[in-house]
């Protein structure tokens, strides 16, 4: 007898209102995921701590804690993706949480089947990501993308989000090469990546600030003006590169077109 082995997909859903984690926990069983709910932030703190989730929704509501500073907290125990609901959808709203290491951001008047395509999306990225098993070496720090963190100088160690992650791998699986804005924007958030460029910009900058010993004047991740960007491969890391893994295709749209978007 054939025996199908299934794979349980773990979503923490946080808010402090019993209606909204209905709705949540309805949206995320339909899709045949098991659903942890919490009513506080320091639930989920604890809740992160006692058990692997593979994506985390968040009301940005939530009782006990800003959501930024819940993002910024999780993102020292977790991996797990991270979307955050606003109540005030605004593009600095969104902007907020992003820089403060959720995944994506949703308003919180949402729409199930959007919530859903956006946590199927969240996982593809998340477990693929978990099994590449290389490391770089680069002068003073080295990036694993294993365990997707950064160590540096005196030993400091920083985390990767899913998608620092993603921007990285496929930035260092083409080292050297340009990556146009569009390619990458396709590769992290899977859909036409021209409404995404500013949060590509934000990736970018928090990965600057994790990896480059002067984020002002990066030595790794370049900018190719009118184009996209580029990992700087150093000759020596160049030479001790274990083979990358293969990561996502091309999207449906040519370097070319990319030279009519502006600088960033």
């Amino acid at each position: 007898m054939h025996i199908r082995h299934i794979h349980i997909r773990h979503i923490l859903v946080a808010s402090g209102q019993a209606e909204k984690r209905a709705k949540l926990r309805t949206a995320m069983e339909r899709q045949g995921y098991e659903v942890t709910e919490t009513d506080t932030a320091d639930q989920v703190i604890r809740e992160v701590g006692y058990r692997q989730h593979h994506v985390l929704v968040l009301d940005s509501s939530i009782p006990g804690m800003d959501p930024c500073e819940l993002c910024r907290m999780l993102r020292t125990k977790s991996h797990a993706g991270i979307i955050v609901l606003a109540h005030h959808d605004t593009g600095q709203a969104r902007i907020d949480v992003l820089n403060a290491g959720a995944d994506d951001c949703l308003s919180a008047q949402f729409v199930p089947a959007e919530l859903r395509a956006r946590v199927r999306a969240l996982l593809r990225r998340v477990l693929s990501s978990s099994t590449v098993t290389e490391q770089i070496r680069l002068h003073d720090r080295a990036i694993d993308l294993k365990s997707h963190k950064i160590s540096g100088p005196g030993g400091r160690i920083v985390h990767l989000t899913p998608k620092e992650f993603l921007v990285l791998q496929n930035l260092v699986a083409n080292a050297n090469k340009p990556l146009s804005h569009e390619n990458l924007s396709w590769k992290v958030w899977q859909r036409d990546g021209r409404g995404d460029l500013e949060y590509l910009r934000i990736v970018v900058g928090k990965l600057r600030r994790k990896l480059e010993p002067d984020p002002g004047n990066p030595r790794y991740i370049l900018t190719e003006r009118s184009v996209g960007y580029r990992f700087q491969m150093p000759l020596l890391a160049a030479q001790n590169r274990r083979p990358a893994r293969t990561v996502s295709t091309l999207p449906p749209w040519t370097l070319a077109a990319s030279q009519q978007e502006s600088y960033i």
